[in-house]
C-alpha cells in the first residue's frame, strides 16, 4: 500500500464554481487513488477534470494531511447554510469553471435548415391533399 495526496475540485460553493481541496488516501497506484477520491462527498463527480493532481507521499505526510483534513471546517459542515454561517470557504480561493465557447451557426446555414423544414412541410401537405 502506498500513500497519495490527491487534489480535487470540490463543489457546494456556487453554481459553476469550485474550490480545490487535498485528500489523503491509501492505494496501490495513483489511478486507484484518483478513482477513490472521485467518489468522495463534495467532489465534482460529473466533471471529467475533477482530479487536478495525484502525488505519492510518505506515511508522515499522510498522517499530517489526514489531521489537517479532519480539522477543516469545509468537511465538517453538513449543508450550505452551515457553510455560510461558519465561513468555511475563503471565497478568494473559489474558481469559476471555464467552458469552451459554443460555435454559432452561420446565418446562411440557419436559412437553409429553416427552408428545408418549410419545404418538407409543404410536401407533406401536398401529399395529404392528393390522398
Amino acid at each position: 500500500m502506498n500513500y497519495y495526496r490527491v487534489e480535487a475540485k470540490c463543489g457546494h460553493v456556487k453554481k459553476g464554481h469550485y474550490i480545490i481541496k487535498a485528500f489523503y488516501v491509501k492505494a496501490d497506484d495513483g489511478k486507484e487513488a484518483a478513482e477513490k477520491v472521485r467518489l468522495f462527498p463534495r467532489v465534482k463527480h460529473n466533471w471529467k477534470d475533477a482530479i487536478n493532481t495525484v502525488c505519492k507521499i510518505s506515511h508522515e505526510e499522510y498522517i499530517a494531511g489526514r489531521v489537517d483534513t479532519d480539522n477543516d471546517l469545509y468537511f465538517k459542515v453538513t449543508n450550505s447554510t452551515e457553510q455560510r454561517f461558519c465561513q468555511c470557504v475563503n471565497y478568494d480561493e473559489v474558481y469559476e469553471r471555464e467552458l469552451p465557447e459554443k460555435r454559432q451557426r452561420e446565418k446562411k446555414t440557419k436559412y437553409y435548415i429553416k427552408m428545408k423544414k418549410i419545404v418538407s412541410r409543404d410536401v407533406k401537405i401536398q401529399l395529404a391533399e392528393v390522398i
